[in-house]
């Protein structure tokens, strides 16, 4: 298993892998809102777009196969806004979501960043963000999805 920083060219590929776990692990959301999702806010082309303008995409690889990411969303003012992260199901549960993150946040330090902020609405996430370092700074409740979003942060060192 290798990790890499994947480039435009690699986006269809990538975007099949997001496709995939989006359509698997949000059985909370709504058919209409994983359409949008994928056709529109979070699309092809917004991920062709975000790896043109050197947002990191860090991608798991077992041999040619993608398995898992790591996804900035955005940067503003040395704030890392950390989107998405993913893992197919059966590769789960061996530390691939935990090497990624730390490589993201290798990423930021290499890159001048100070903080990285993240959302989740599975609460089943908690621990898992709150092993890696990250603190609860929030609450939002009844939000997308009329789920509540638990808003973390981790300051880097």
């Amino acid at each position: 298993m290798h990790k890499a920083q994947i480039s435009s060219k690699q986006a269809e590929d990538f975007f099949q892998l997001y496709k995939q776990i989006v359509e698997s692990d949000f059985k909370e959301w709504s058919a209409e809102s994983k359409t949008e999702w994928l056709t529109d806010k979070y699309s092809l082309n917004f991920w062709k777009v975000a790896l043109e303008n050197g947002l990191p995409v860090l991608v798991a690889f077992d041999d040619k196969k993608m398995v898992g990411y790591v996804a900035l969303e955005s940067i503003t003012f040395g704030v890392a806004y950390l989107g998405w992260i993913g893992v197919l199901k059966e590769y789960r549960k061996n530390k691939l979501g935990t090497q990624l993150m730390k490589e993201m946040v290798n990423w930021c330090i290499k890159n001048g960043l100070h903080k990285i902020e993240l959302e989740t609405q599975k609460k089943e996430l908690l621990p898992f963000f709150e092993k890696l370092g990250y603190v609860l700074e929030g609450i939002r409740k009844n939000s997308w999805q009329h789920l509540d979003n638990y808003m973390f942060g981790k300051t880097l060192q």
